[in-house]
Order: structure tokens, then C-alpha cells, then sequence
């Protein structure tokens, strides 16, 4: 081996550069560039033998075009980060400079090695400026990545730590020192050249460089050639320590991001089924190594954005709920404690005296800490809403719900710890088949007090033919402020010819608030009920009155084989209308805001239909910070409209930091969809001064009111 190098020259006859010019030794980078990729390897390997911890049953491997476009949308497209403009475009810049710049280094140094790809003419000039721009665009990137955290610092980012500012300055002193160094070079290639004609089409081939070789105005040429030398090597160190940094590093979400978009889970809002339950011998998830695979490596994947702590209910009223931190972050850290106990081989059992060194002692006592009590603990599970705001928002798809669904579980039918409020509810679902405790044979007695027995086909008694059925929910047959919605939806649908059906004394509960309090053994005895119902009277397509009825039944019932069309009510009346088979008063316009109710929206995806009926009665919606996809809760979601909330010190209760932002607009009228919204969103008004002059209605109520 020799030391020996090729010299910088001036410009070339035909645009190229040399790589590894005034470089001695530079064939030494090939060998140690080997010691960064062992490491990263090392790590890769790590990390995969602890996601190989999980237990739970975890296949993501279907729909394989549908996974590879997601792996192609939010590597590439930045689909996810970009909702949110300045860090999602900051972020996509930054991806793209480092694509092209690797790109353009790999093709040099092939190159130079192999001559191909042919780097030189157009081919270098092209390349060359794409990576020179798009490196520049990165840097832009990493400067509005750390000007949001360290000088406009939102919310979201309350958890800074030194990494992060180390990882940001590591990445722009990468991208700096690169544009340095061809300045460096640049300027020496000037210097050398007989005419500036002669190196010209570096212009063009490198605009960032060719200003940075303005930093070296004045410098002799020994100087230029000494500083190129040794910022090349620095660069390459940093390169890297780059590199080798990933898997122990946020930055590892690299790769556990495309990772996490192949395995994403594509069905459609849905808690994850216990199959064969009557033959579990536990339930839930006590310890972090029964998740499943996926599970794990969604602790590695978040990179503590706090999109979902933005998005929480429950942390923005002062809850002890924050889904980064007390959480998905909380977990990781006792994985990465437990790991290295669970990792290690087990020594044969023998007769010989165990004896604990202090080493293991500090390993097992980190493994002894308990999930649910000392981790994450019953406060943080037990005040999630299942808004869905965390999974929605989350660029990487972590499975927050689930994760939380899971720890309930265990803490309801395994551990038979749980809220006083939910032990009660849990009874009146068996008793009586509702949360309300009211006697099951009443279920039906709505329709006579509300004066519309004759317009209902009450299938067991009545018998008719029907194309939908009418599942109404317990809400409509127990709250009696709902039952006034359900008498507008049937006088409604009476008057456009609808032909539906209801099961009355029938029909149980959907079992949403049984299954998302964690009580999965009720909810698939209710389930099962209502399917077998279901199968008797032959039902293919049901109305849903309740979002959380029409997501459990569309999206849960499937994993027990009960498939059928499923409809919100919003989603029917808009057809009514588009098809002329209900006619408006014409009517001054109303000003409303309108709330949407998680589990139709963010669950569902529903978010035209409702404001369509809206519009075509003449509501005018009053612009709201938090609508769609970003809209708030109203606090019931998740089994909690049967739990107590208690507020926190200098923070409103979920249901009143609502009804404040309806508020914020002065609306004539607040519009709901969903029986549990009506309720809280009413309550958090009557706190209020507007409790007199304000009404909440629902859309059902809205659209009865202004038919011809």
C-alpha cells in the first residue's frame, strides 16, 4: 500500500472531478468505513432480538401491494410528517438532500473504482447540482428542525433532551463540513486552472460549492490544499459516527419508520380480537415481553414528535395521560431495562445455592417493576378517551389504543382491578344488557312514549319485510333526551319511504364500552347475541343511530363472522337528500358549530355527510381550530361516559374545554351526531353563562326541523 494520491488539477476538458484528490490514504476509508457498518450492524441485531421478545400474535404480511405503496407514500412522500407544514416540509427537505447526496457519493466512488457510472459531461453536471441543491435544501431542513425545538419550542416538544440537540448538530456539521470541502476544492481547482473558462461548468455543477469557494479568497494555495485535506478526514469521521449511531440513536427511526408503514395495520378502526377466549388462560398484557412483536418495535419507531400529546384529551385538561411519554416512551425505557433479563441465557436448574451478583440484582430489579401498576399505571389507562387522536396523528403508526385496550384487560379480568363506576356498568350489561341498568323488557317502550309505535316495523312483534335495520342503541331506548333524537330519525325516515326494521326487547348492547373498558369476555357475549339475533331475522344492512354502534358493529363484529352493511345515520340522510326524497323549508340561516364525534370521524373517516345535512338546512359552520381530523373529545369515548371525571387544578374538565372551543364563535347552535357528544357536550354548556340561550341539538333533531 502507498500513500501516494492524485493531486487536485484545474478543470478538465470534459466536466468531471477526481474523487479523493490531495486525499493520502484515502483508500483507507473503504477498510474503516467497515467498523461504523459492524456497528450498525451489531445494533440492527440488538434491537431485532428484543422485538423478537413479543409474544402476541402479530401477522402483517397481507395486502402486499397496499403495504408497499405505504412504505412508498410516507418514506418517499412524507405523507404522514407533511400535515404538518413547516417540520413536515423541513423533514422531507432533509430526507431528500441525504438521498441525493448518498446517491451522488455512492456513483463518485464507484466511479472512481470501477468506472460506472459514467460521472462525467452532462451525467456529472446534472448530478452533481441535484445533489449540490438538494443538500442545501437539507440543510434549510435541519435548521427549521431545530429553530421549532430550541426557539419556538411548542408544546409537543416538552420532553428535549441532549441527544437531540447532539443528533441536529451532528447532521448539519455533516452537511456544512461537505459544503466546505467543496469550496476547498473549488477554490483550488481555480487557482489552478490557466482560465476561469476552464473550471466554469463547476458553476453550474456545484452553486453551493462555487460560494463557499469564495471563503477561501485570499488563502494561498498550500492553505487551501491543508484545510481540504483535513476537513475531508473530519467529514468522514463524522460520516461515520453517523452511521454508527443509528440503532442507539432516535435516529433509528430510519428504519423502524419504513418498517412500521409495511406493517402498519390496514383494517379499519378496531380494537384487536381475543379468539378462543373461553380457553385463555390470561388475559391482556401483564408483562412488556407479552406484546406482540410489532408492539416493541413501536417503541423504537417513535421519535418523540408529540403529535399525540397534542392530539390527547386527556393531557391537554391536566390528566396524568400523556401518550408520549407516560406511555409509549415510559414502555420503551422499561423494555430497554428488562431486555438484557430476558435476553440472557437461563442456566440449568441444579441443587447448588443460587447466587445473585450485583449486576443481576440491578437487571432484576428493573424486570420486577410492574407494567401496570409502576410503568405505565391504572391512572395514565384508565383515562384514555380512544379518540384516536394519538394513532391518527402519529407519523410512524404506533398503536397506542391497542396497547392501552390490552393493559385493561388485564388489569378487569385478570388482576380485577378497576373504577367502581365501570364495575357497575359492567353489571348492568349482564343483568339487563345495557350500562344504564334499566330493565331489558323496557328497551322497546321509547316508541310508545315518543308516540311512533305505528311507524316502526318492530320485527318480532310485527314481522315485516325490511331492507335496513334500525339498531338503535341503548342511548335511544334509556336517555330520555336521546329518545327525542330517535323519534326525529323514525318520523324522518317514515316520511322518505325508508323501509327498516327494529328489534326492540331484542336487541342488546353493542358492547363498545364493555370491550374498550376491557372487559372482552361481556363484550363477546353481547356481540354474539346481537349477531345471532341478527342471522335470525336475516338482516344484510343496518342504520346505526350511535357512532360508536356503527363502528363496533361495522369494524369488531367482522372478527366474529358478523358481516353486514353497515351506516351511520348522517350517511343515510345524505343520500335521502341527494336523491330528493326529503324536501327543506327554506329558513333563515342558522349559525352552528358543529362537533365531530371521534369515533365517526377519526375512527371512521366521516366527516361530509353530516356537514351536507347541515348545509342543506341552511347551517352556516362557524370555522373551528379543532375540526375533522384534528377535532377534540367530548370525553365519553372509551367506556368513559361511565366513569367520573374529576378536574384537575387550573384545567377544565374534557367535556367543557370542548364545549369552550364550540363556544369560541358565538354559534346560535352546537350540532352532534352521537348520543354520548349530545350528552357531555350539553353538560360542559350548562357550566357555562350561555346555558339558558344555547342549544345543542343533533343533526337528526336539525334536519326533522326543517322539512316541508
Amino acid at each position: 500500500m502507498t500513500s501516494s494520491y492524485h493531486p487536485i488539477e484545474g478543470g478538465y476538458d470534459i466536466p468531471m472531478r477526481v474523487v479523493g484528490a490531495n486525499i493520502p490514504y484515502e483508500w483507507m476509508i473503504y477498510i474503516l468505513m467497515l467498523i461504523p457498518i459492524g456497528i450498525f450492524f451489531y445494533g440492527f441485531y440488538r434491537r431485532v432480538r428484543i422485538w423478537r421478545l413479543g409474544k402476541g400474535d402479530q401477522h402483517r404480511i397481507d395486502h402486499p401491494r397496499t403495504r408497499i405503496w405505504s412504505v412508498i407514500s410516507n418514506t418517499f412522500g412524507q405523507r404522514q410528517l407533511i400535515r404538518k407544514p413547516a417540520v413536515g416540509w423541513g423533514h422531507f427537505f432533509l430526507f431528500w438532500g441525504f438521498v441525493f447526496l448518498f446517491l451522488a457519493t455512492a456513483a463518485w466512488g464507484m466511479w472512481s473504482k470501477i468506472n460506472f457510472p459514467p460521472m462525467v459531461g452532462k451525467t456529472y453536471i446534472i448530478a452533481s447540482a441535484i445533489a449540490d441543491i438538494t443538500g442545501l435544501l437539507a440543510i434549510i431542513g435541519i435548521l427549521v428542525l431545530a429553530i421549532t425545538r430550541y426557539l419556538v419550542k411548542p408544546d409537543r416538544l416538552n420532553d428535549t433532551r441532549a441527544m437531540d440537540g447532539w443528533i441536529l448538530l451532528l447532521i448539519f456539521a455533516i452537511l456544512f463540513t461537505g459544503y466546505v470541502i467543496e469550496g476547498a476544492r473549488i477554490a483550488a481547482q481555480i487557482k489552478l486552472s490557466t482560465t476561469l473558462t476552464q473550471i466554469a461548468y463547476e458553476q453550474s455543477a456545484s452553486p453551493v460549492g462555487w460560494i463557499f469557494a469564495g471563503m477561501f479568497n485570499g488563502s494561498n494555495m498550500a492553505g487551501i490544499l491543508l484545510w481540504h485535506r483535513c476537513l475531508w478526514w473530519f467529514h468522514m469521521v463524522i460520516a461515520f459516527l453517523f452511521i454508527a449511531s443509528v440503532p442507539f440513536t432516535k435516529l433509528w427511526h430510519i428504519f423502524t419508520g419504513m418498517i412500521a408503514y409495511y406493517v402498519r395495520d390496514l383494517e379499519s378502526s378496531h380494537v384487536r380480537m381475543v379468539y378462543n377466549i373461553e380457553e385463555a388462560e390470561s388475559f391482556g398484557v401483564e408483562n412488556i415481553e407479552e406484546f406482540g412483536w410489532k408492539d416493541l418495535m413501536d417503541l423504537d419507531a417513535c421519535i418523540r414528535c408529540g403529535r399525540c400529546q397534542e392530539a390527547c384529551p386527556g393531557y391537554n385538561t391536566g390528566k396524568v395521560l400523556n401518550p408520549k411519554i407516560t406511555v409509549i416512551q415510559a414502555m420503551k425505557q422499561h423494555l430497554d431495562n428488562k431486555a438484557p433479563y430476558l435476553l440472557k441465557p437461563i442456566p440449568a436448574t441444579d441443587d447448588t445455592l443460587a447466587i445473585t451478583d450485583d449486576e443481576d440484582a440491578v437487571v432484576s430489579g428493573a424486570a420486577d417493576a410492574s407494567l401496570i401498576y409502576e410503568v405505565v399505571t391504572p391512572d395514565v389507562l384508565w383515562a384514555c378517551t380512544n379518540c384516536r387522536g394519538c394513532v391518527y396523528h402519529c407519523p410512524m403508526f404506533i398503536e397506542h389504543i391497542d396497547k392501552i385496550t390490552e393493559m385493561r384487560r388485564n388489569l378487569v379480568m385478570w388482576q380485577g382491578d378497576m373504577p367502581a363506576e365501570a364495575q357497575s356498568a359492567f353489571t348492568n350489561m349482564e343483568r339487563n344488557y345495557n350500562p344504564w341498568g334499566v330493565g331489558r323488557a323496557s328497551r322497546a317502550n321509547w316508541l310508545q312514549e315518543r308516540g311512533i309505535r305505528d311507524m316502526v316495523n318492530l320485527v318480532p312483534e310485527d314481522g315485516k319485510e325490511f331492507e335496513y335495520l334500525l339498531f338503535g342503541g341503548c342511548a335511544v331506548a334509556f336517555d330520555d333526551r336521546f329518545k327525542r333524537v330517535g323519534e326525529a330519525l323514525v318520523k324522518t325516515f317514515h316520511a322518505a319511504k325508508v323501509s327498516f326494521a327494529y328489534l326492540g326487547t331484542e336487541e342488546h348492547c353493542c358492547g363498545d364500552s364493555a370491550r374498550r373498558l376491557g372487559n372482552e369476555y361481556l363484550y363477546q357475549a353481547l356481540a354474539a347475541n346481537n349477531i345471532e339475533t341478527f342471522e335470525k331475522y336475516g338482516v344484510k344492512k343496518i342504520i346505526c343511530l350511535c357512532p360508536h354502534g356503527y363502528n363496533v358493529i361495522k369494524n369488531e363484529y367482522p372478527q366474529m363472522n358478523g358481516i353486514y352493511e353497515v351506516y351511520h345515520y348522517t350517511e343515510i340522510l345524505q343520500k335521502l337528500l341527494t336523491e330528493g326524497k326529503l324536501k327543506i323549508n327554506s329558513s333563515e340561516p342558522i349559525r352552528l358549530s358543529y362537533h365531530d364525534s371521534c369515533f365517526l370521524g377519526r375512527h371512521n373517516g366521516i366527516y361530509q355527510a353530516p356537514r351536507d345535512i347541515l348545509e342543506a338546512v341552511g347551517g352556516s359552520i362557524t370555522p373551528l381550530d379543532k375540526s375533522k381530523q384534528f377535532g377534540f373529545c367530548c370525553g365519553a369515548g372509551g367506556g368513559r361516559m361511565w366513569l367520573e371525571e374529576e378536574a384537575i387544578d387550573g384545567f377544565k374538565r374534557i367535556n367543557e374545554a370542548r364545549a369552550e372551543q364550540l363556544m369560541k364563535e358565538n354559534p346560535e347552535m352546537i350540532a352532534t351526531n352521537c348520543p354520548f357528544c349530545l350528552t357531555m357536550i350539553s353538560d360542559g354548556v350548562k357550566v357555562t353563562d350561555y346555558s339558558e340561550s344555547l342549544k345543542v341539538m343533533d343533526l337528526a333533531e336539525i334536519l326533522f326541523s326543517h322539512l316541508k
